[in-house]
């Protein structure tokens, strides 16, 4: 896992050295262990990286690395886990290997098998080869943007990418400058601009997940879609029970692959589900002694875990548990309130992204450094795939036919919600429901503190609050889907509306303190597995993750195991803006700069803020919808 640049001059300008240089460490955040270029001054090329050394820590593992042959040149950030297999069938060949890393075994499987050989890996990455005989770049991107890349692209003249925006102020000859219509679009709904490739700023944009980008002398650059997840879908046991073997099979495998490193390996733990679910399999991997000789660390089960002490979202007591009943150890990382708005300003600014809510996580990521853990083993990805969220039960719950599932949906909705059956029956399925319009009048005629519990799905449908627009989601954002729900619902999520950007979030506070999150949920193995499956083994009993809980039997605490309530690791945004953070958020709102912003109306904004800071009446929802327009602001005031 690292940083990665590169700068093609197609005017043939030359590249100076200190431009890649310059260009390249910007992200030295990201490869804290050592940084190196590589230039190809006949075609006015360069290659920049820099290292967080994973595998392989000698010196043979530096980048950018060339072949033996010195034809191909690589600069890559991620991991192939499944490098090993690949090095042995790639040996048998006739190919030979002089490091151990599994950089080298993407130079030689794409001498190999050209760009089909994507297909075979099992991982995150973003990279780049530069062919010095073709005088062509090929650029991939992992199947669900797991790991980023942005580019910028005037044809005749540049072509640059980098694994963060923040970069390109230091792009010789580039002008990094605010997108007004993207930051406005960002502001109204953060998950925007991440589905559509787009970011904040003029002429940089993200190569989107599943896609690779080729580019040649003389040539224009070409961008395909590689990886198409409803193509992929397997057949699966119709036994229930057989269903959950395999299931558990395929995550243990994930979490086995996931564990190869030659540096320490930690979890974020939050105390729900998902986390003690990756953090309970690693045990059971180590006392079955499924661990690989010689690919494992000794350190690799402390959880981290943030705590919030007085808040909603503070998930400590559930986090015990489960290291309790795993022997396992834990640190505990509790914010710093004296100086919380000075610290959130840094973030973001060093982030350089419009975020939904106080970005907060990369206090884990910090502390994770300073205690010697260079990767973490986390949880992300399976609430998107096994309806982890209630507005996703909701949305199939309307629109479900059979009177038996619906009710059982409802059930199951009540519980997430915790709020009595008759009141989750009487909102989404009375008489509301035969209207046309049925989800803006269902969400409409929830009482004020369900609202705050649950949003109605279609991004267009949603009021956040009565002083802000409603959100517009064009309908040619949604890529072809594999079908009406409930299979189309957890599609969009995981590929579109929300996953894409919270992998962002979290690859940026993870770097940002050099290091690597993998997450086992993500094995490609694993997602076309959960897409394959019918909604019954993913919703059912009154619970969702239905298989992933029978999975987990007898592997954690039956307490957690069966948590109904979602919290996660999130910012207590209720307290903070009617508490520490309101002297902050006042202050801001009333900067001349905000006021007079010609992307958003300030006063308005304004006036909301101050009624609700002064009668400390900011709830979860009005804090998520406000956020976005701080952040923004930060980051065109930089």
């Amino acid at each position: 896992m690292c940083g990665i640049t590169g700068i093609w001059n197609l005017n043939s300008k030359p590249v100076k050295r200190e431009d890649i240089i310059s260009f390249n460490d910007t992200q030295r955040h990201r490869g804290p262990d050592g940084g190196d270029v590589f230039i190809d001054e006949q075609s006015c090329l360069a290659l920049g990286h820099r290292r967080l050394s994973i595998i392989d820590l000698t010196d043979m593992g530096k980048q950018p690395m060339s072949d033996v042959s010195g034809r191909y040149v690589i600069t890559y950030n991620g991991e192939v886990f499944n490098y090993i297999e690949l090095k042995q069938e790639l040996s048998a060949k006739g190919h030979h290997f002089s490091t151990r890393t599994d950089t080298e075994v993407i130079l030689e499987a794409y001498k190999a098998w050209g760009k089909e050989c994507v297909y075979r890996f099992n991982g995150m990455w973003a990279f780049a080869i530069w062919d010095r005989e073709q005088k062509t770049i090929f650029i991939s991107r992992d199947r669900f943007g797991v790991k980023p890349l942005y580019y910028t692209y005037a044809p005749g003249s540049l072509f640059a990418f980098a694994s963060e925006t923040i970069a390109f102020s230091k792009l010789n000859g580039f002008v990094k400058q605010i997108d007004k219509k993207n930051t406005n679009l960002g502001v109204k709904y953060p998950f925007y601009l991440e589905s559509v490739g787009e970011t904040i700023y003029q002429q940089i944009y993200k190569l989107k997940p599943g896609h690779n980008a080729e580019i040649s002398a003389g040539s224009k650059l070409t961008i395909h879609k590689w990886w198409k997840t409803e193509e992929h879908l397997v057949t699966v046991p119709d036994a229930y029970n057989d269903q959950v073997a395999q299931f558990k099979e395929l995550l243990t495998d994930a979490c086995r692959l996931r564990l190869r490193s030659d540096v320490n390996i930690g979890t974020a733990l939050s105390g729900g589900l998902d986390s003690s679910s990756v953090y309970s399999l690693v045990r059971e991997i180590h006392d079955k002694h499924l661990f690989e000789k010689g690919s494992t660390p000794k350190d690799w089960q402390t959880a981290f875990v943030a705590v919030f002490p007085d808040t909603a979202m503070d998930e400590k007591e559930h986090a015990d548990q489960v290291v309790a009943y795993t022997n396992g150890v834990a640190k505990y990382i509790y914010p710093n309130s004296n100086n919380l708005a000075d610290a959130l300003v840094d973030e973001v600014k060093q982030e350089d992204f419009i975020y939904l809510s106080p970005p907060v996580v990369h206090n884990i990521y910090k502390h994770m450094r300073e205690s010697g853990v260079t990767v973490s083993l986390d949880g992300h990805g399976v609430d998107e795939m096994l309806f982890g969220y209630p507005n996703m039960v909701a949305e199939w719950m309307v629109n479900e036919k059979d009177a038996g599932t619906k009710d059982m949906l409802c059930h199951t909705l009540a519980g997430m919600l915790n709020l009595p059956l008759e009141v989750v029956h009487a909102k989404y399925l009375g008489t509301t429901a035969k209207k046309e319009n049925k989800g803006k009048l269902l969400y409409n005629t929830l009482p004020v503190g369900v609202k705050n519990k649950i949003r109605r799905y279609k991004y267009n449908k949603i009021k956040h609050t009565e002083w802000l627009q409603e959100l517009h989601m064009p309908e040619d954002v949604y890529p072809p889907l594999t079908g009406k729900a409930p299979y189309d619902i957890p599609y969009r999520l995981f590929h579109v509306d929300i996953l894409p950007t919270l992998l962002r979030n979290w690859d940026l506070a993870s770097m940002r303190h050099g290091v690597e999150i993998r997450m086992p949920f993500m094995d490609w193995r694993l997602v076309t597995y959960i897409f394959s499956l019918p909604g019954s083994s993913k919703v059912g009993d009154g619970y969702t993750k239905k298989i992933l809980r029978d999975a987990m039997v007898g592997l954690m605490p039956e307490p957690i195991r069966n948590r109904k309530h979602k919290i996660g690791i999130n910012a207590p945004m209720t307290e903070w803006f009617n508490g520490v953070l309101s002297s902050f958020i006042a202050d801001a709102v009333s900067s001349k700069s905000f006021l007079e912003s010609d992307i958003w109306n300030g006063p308005l904004l304004r006036d909301h803020a101050l009624k609700l800071t002064k009668e400390k009446a900011w709830m979860h929802e009005q804090c998520n919808s406000f956020w976005p327009y701080i952040n923004a602001w930060l980051l065109s005031n930089k």
